[in-house]
C-alpha cells in the first residue's frame, strides 16, 4: 500500500469515526447533571486549573488518579467551563483511537483487514459512548492504542519504540491504575516477544514509564510523606467489588458501610480495609468466588442496559482472535492487556459493564484477528455464511432485546443473584 492511499485511510477512517461520535454526543446533550465519579474527576480538574492544587470536592488529595482531572484542567484553561467543549475533543480523540486501529492493525495483518478494522471501530458502540461522558474511558482508549501503535510501528527503530511504548504506559497508569501489571510484563518481556529488542529496550521501557508515572509517586511523597503509588481509595474500591455482588446475593446484612469522615484519607482507606476483611470473613469461599464471577460477568454483559448488538456481534472472533494471539508472541501485548483488566475487575472494579470500554480497542483488533485467521481456515464464502448466520442471531436479539433482557435477568435469579 503506497503512503498516499494510507494516509487517505486514515483520514478517511477518522472523518467517519469524528461524524459518528459527533451525532452521537449530540444526540445524547451534555451529561447534566454533572454527579457521580464524574463530579469528582471535575472537581479535582477546576481545582487544578484555577488555584494549582490537585484537591477533590472536600479537599481529597489522591482519591483520583490524576490523568483524566489534567485532561479536563487543560480543557478548561483552553475553553473555560463548556462541557460541549470536552465532549467535542473527546470525539476527536475517539475518531484518533480508530485511526491508530487501523494504523496497529497493518503492523501484522495484510489488507484490506487493516481498514476493516478501522472502519469496525468507528462504529463500534463501547468505543462511542465513551466519547459523550465525562469519564475516563475515552481518554484510555485513546492512549491504550497510541502506546501499541507506539510498540507495534516497526519504521521506528526498537529503542524508540520501547521508549514512547513507556512514555505511553506510564500515561496510561495515570489514567487509571489496573493496566500496572500488564505495563510491567510487556516491558520485561519485550526481547521475548520482539526478535528486534533486548535488555536496551527493557530500560528504556521501563525509564519512559517511571518518568511519568513517578512524577505522580513523587508528589504523593511529598503529600502523605509516604509510599501511596496509587489512588488512596483502593481498599475502599475492594471493598465495593465485594460488597455489591454480595448485597445482589442476599449476604450483606447491612446497608454499604461508608468511612466516618472524621478520619483523615488515608485513615478512612485503613478503616475500609478492616471492613472489608470483615465482610470477606462473613463470606465462604465459594460466596466470594460467586461474588467475583459475578462481577466478571458484569463487565462481559451485553445490555447497558439496551442490547450491545456491536459488541455481541464481535464476540466469538474476539475469542478466536485472542486464542490465535496467544499462540503468537509479538501479540502477547493485546491479549494481556484485556486479560490484565478481566482479571481486576472482579477485584477491584465491581459488577458494571462500562469498565470494558476502556479496552474496547484491544477486542477490536483482536476480533479482526479472528476475522481474518476464520477467513483463511474457511474462506471467504463460508465465513459470510457463518458470520451472516451470527449476525442475523444478534440482529433478533436486539428486536426483541427486553425479552432476551429478561431471560438473562431470571438466570441471574437462578445463580442467587438479584
Amino acid at each position: 500500500m503506497t503512503g498516499q492511499s494510507e494516509r487517505r485511510q486514515f483520514w478517511g477512517v477518522f472523518c467517519l469515526a469524528l461524524l459518528l461520535r459527533l451525532a452521537y454526543a449530540w444526540t445524547q446533550g451534555p451529561p447534566l447533571p454533572i454527579v457521580g465519579d464524574a463530579m469528582e474527576y471535575r472537581a479535582y480538574a477546576l481545582n487544578l486549573a484555577e488555584s494549582g492544587r490537585y484537591l477533590g470536592p472536600a479537599g481529597e488529595a489522591a482519591t483520583r488518579m490524576p490523568g483524566y482531572p489534567l485532561f479536563l484542567a487543560a480543557l478548561h484553561l483552553l475553553f473555560g467551563s463548556s462541557v460541549t467543549m470536552i465532549l467535542v475533543v473527546q470525539c476527536v480523540l475517539g475518531a484518533l483511537t480508530c485511526a491508530l486501529l487501523m494504523r496497529l492493525a497493518a503492523e501484522f495483518l495484510p489488507a484490506p483487514w487493516p481498514l476493516a478494522c478501522g472502519l469496525i471501530s468507528a462504529g463500534y458502540f463501547d468505543l462511542i459512548e465513551p466519547s459523550a461522558l465525562l469519564l475516563t474511558e475515552c481518554l484510555y482508549a485513546c492512549v491504550l492504542a497510541l502506546s501499541a501503535w507506539a510498540l507495534y510501528h516497526r519504521r521506528w527503530p526498537p529503542l524508540r519504540r520501547a521508549l514512547v511504548y513507556g512514555l505511553c504506559s506510564g500515561a496510561l497508569y495515570l489514567i487509571r491504575p489496573e493496566p500496572l501489571p500488564y505495563i510491567l510484563g510487556t516491558c520485561l518481556l519485550l526481547p521475548y516477544l520482539f526478535a528486534d529488542m533486548g535488555r536496551k529496550e527493557i530500560g528504556a521501557a521501563l525509564l519512559g514509564a517511571a518518568l511519568v508515572a513517578g512524577v505522580w509517586v513523587g508528589r504523593n511523597a511529598l503529600v502523605f510523606h509516604r509510599f501511596l503509588p496509587g489512588s488512596s481509595v483502593g481498599q475502599n474500591v475492594k471493598y465495593i467489588a465485594l460488597y455489591l455482588p454480595a448485597e445482589r446475593q442476599g449476604l450483606a446484612s447491612s446497608p454499604r458501610h461508608v468511612a466516618p469522615t472524621s478520619l483523615g484519607e488515608l485513615e478512612r482507606d485503613a478503616h475500609m480495609s478492616r471492613i472489608y476483611r470483615e465482610l470477606a470473613a462473613s463470606m465462604t469461599w465459594t460466596q466470594r468466588a460467586k461474588a467475583r464471577l459475578y462481577n466478571l460477568l458484569s463487565v462481559l454483559y451485553p445490555f447497558l442496559p439496551s442490547y450491545d448488538w456491536s459488541y455481541m456481534t464481535l464476540f466469538p472472533f474476539w475469542l478466536l482472535g485472542s486464542w490465535r494471539a496467544a499462540r503468537r508472541k509479538p501479540l502477547w501485548p493485546l491479549v494481556g492487556a484485556v486479560f490484565c483488566s478481566l482479571c481486576i475487575f472482579p477485584f477491584f472494579g465491581g459488577p458494571v459493564s462500562r469498565y470494558r470500554q476502556g479496552i474496547s480497542p484491544f477486542i477490536v483488533v483482536l476480533a479482526v484477528v479472528g476475522l481474518h485467521d476464520a477467513a483463511q481456515k474457511l474462506g471467504t464464502g463460508r465465513l459470510l455464511r457463518w458470520a451472516g448466520g451470527w449476525w442475523g442471531a444478534n440482529a433478533a436479539v436486539y428486536l426483541w432485546s427486553a425479552q432476551f433482557r429478561d431471560a438473562a435477568l431470571y438466570f441471574k435469579t437462578v445463580m442467587g443473584w438479584r
